[in-house]
């Protein structure tokens, strides 16, 4: 392998894996992965673990560690704000894996990295306005804007999936407040829900069949009844992404973005629902506006992360090290 003179780490946590690569643009030149290890006492132990693995292996010098989180992170300080199912709530993560680690750290929601991945992967060249979707078990996403992610005031602004499109509609099955939100409507737990219920009301159905053999109908279940053409679950895909549309018609006319990706492991079902979403966006979104937009599935797939990650990295240490030599010029001018 050709040597590399400069790096950067990016580290994705998420629930089942903690995963590290070393980054050159957006080309993953060393990886390692590593099982995440739900423990308090542990967490932080297995990302340095995972970052130190690949910053031992890298071909080059890496400058800085980038580490997506899938938390709420007030991004100044790299704190984790919340946490919902990795044990990383109040942690000083950016604090204490700089320490560890002797290297620049930054940390950010995953969503967001995902988002910054996505924007340098665009065909054609990099994006500078970018909305994505991840959508997974629950619904995430990130954003960009004028090729920077868009954090809010303090860093957790951009949650795109709990975005309200029907104010009536289903509770969130997320750690939200709201009702008819893009996670009530657009996600895994959403689809289980929805399968599950008409399973229950109709015993004789396909459906119905699952319920009775496991108790409920999960997401990959109905997929599946979707590709063998059961029309109460081609029905519920065709919903799903119906009010995907909805969502994305929104973004475009509040953020005019050049592309919209749609990831996340229920992407992998595109093809059941993604057509009747661009649909659904055309006849909701402003016409000039949805007439500069590509919508696409997203490009990144499970590299994503660690690119964005990564890019995070090499962007945030880039424009520290510029803020530094400008105060550095400045001292001693009037």
């Amino acid at each position: 392998m050709s040597d590399i003179s400069e790096l950067s780490v990016g580290v994705d946590v998420g629930g089942t894996k903690i995963a590290a690569a070393a980054i050159s643009g957006t080309s993953v030149i060393e990886s390692h992965e590593r099982p995440t290890v739900l423990d308090p006492e542990a967490i932080v132990g297995e990302i340095e673990a995972a970052a130190r693995a690949v910053i031992e292996a890298a071909p080059g010098r890496v400058a800085a560690v980038g580490v997506g989180v899938p938390s709420q992170v007030h991004f100044a300080t790299g704190r984790v704000l919340a946490s919902v199912n990795i044990p990383l709530h109040g942690v000083e993560l950016r604090q204490e894996l700089g320490s560890r680690l002797g290297l620049p750290v930054f940390v950010d929601n995953d969503g967001n990295c995902a988002a910054l991945a996505e924007a340098f992967l665009a065909e054609d060249g990099p994006a500078r306005h970018l909305v994505m979707y991840t959508m997974g078990t629950g619904v995430g996403g990130g954003l960009v804007i004028d090729g920077r992610v868009f954090r809010g005031a303090t860093g957790l602004g951009a949650e795109l999936g709990h975005v309200v499109i029907q104010a009536d509609g289903p509770e969130c099955p997320g750690n939200c407040p709201n009702r008819g939100c893009m996670e009530a409507l657009c996600s895994g737990l959403a689809l289980e829900r929805d399968a599950t219920r008409l399973g229950r009301e109709r015993p004789d159905s396909a459906f119905g069949e699952i319920v009775a053999e496991k108790g409920r109908v999960t997401g990959r279940d109905a997929v599946a009844a979707a590709r063998a053409l059961d029309p109460d679950a081609v029905e519920l895909l065709r919903q799903l992404g119906t009010w995907l549309g909805v969502g994305i018609a929104n973004a475009i006319n509040t953020f005019e973005p050049e592309w919209v990706a749609v990831g996340g492991g229920l992407s992998a079902a595109a093809d059941l629902f993604f057509e009747r979403a661009v649909e659904e966006a055309r006849s909701r979104a402003l016409p000039e506006s949805f007439a500069s937009v590509r919508i696409a599935i997203a490009r990144g797939g499970a590299a994503a992360g660690v690119i964005g990650a990564g890019l995070l990295a090499s962007q945030e240490y880039a424009r520290a090290t510029r803020d530094t030599q400008t105060e550095t010029a400045s001292e001693g001018v009037l």
